[in-house]
């Protein structure tokens, strides 16, 4: 029987010299990576409120709503889509007027703006000495229709 035992003890030996450490480290890689683990899942979190962010001021911009209304969009409002449903959902309650999507005419102010913009790229920008000779001409031509009415009087 004693040599049943020595062979045992040299089998705990082998396994000894082959586990250097056992349960320690493997206790010791798992705290690593939860720690590794916790840092990914914070930038992760800082990456996705900043994404969000920035694509919530897009939408408030293009729409032309003030930027100070972004702290009362829900967190759970992410998208594009859900933020331009949420505007239009709440546009009374932050006194903005919500685009109606049926209508395609552009408004009064927008044909107004774009009728003035097409005659100034047309316009021609008269010199200083064109400018007052038209107002010379003018001012001749009021005076001569001055003296025909009283003169017709």
């Amino acid at each position: 029987m004693a040599n049943q035992y020595e062979e045992d003890e040299d089998d705990l030996d082998v396994i000894d010299q082959n586990d250097q450490g056992g349960p320690a480290n493997l206790r010791k890689a798992l705290k690593r990576a939860e720690r590794e683990k916790k840092e990914l899942a914070d930038q992760l979190a800082t990456i996705q409120a900043d994404l969000r962010g920035r694509s919530v001021t897009e939408v408030l911009e293009k729409k032309g709503v003030p930027t100070k209304v972004a702290k009362f969009i829900p967190g759970d409002v992410s998208t594009p889509e859900q933020i331009d449903a949420w505007l239009n959902e709440n546009a009374d309650i932050f006194g903005f007027q919500a685009p109606d999507a049926s209508s395609e005419e552009p408004s009064a102010n927008v044909r107004e703006t774009q009728r003035i913009n097409a005659a100034l790229q047309n316009a021609n920008t008269p010199s200083p000495d064109a400018d007052t000779a038209a107002k010379l001409l003018a001012l001749k031509q009021e005076k001569s229709f001055t003296c025909l009415f009283l003169v017709s009087r």
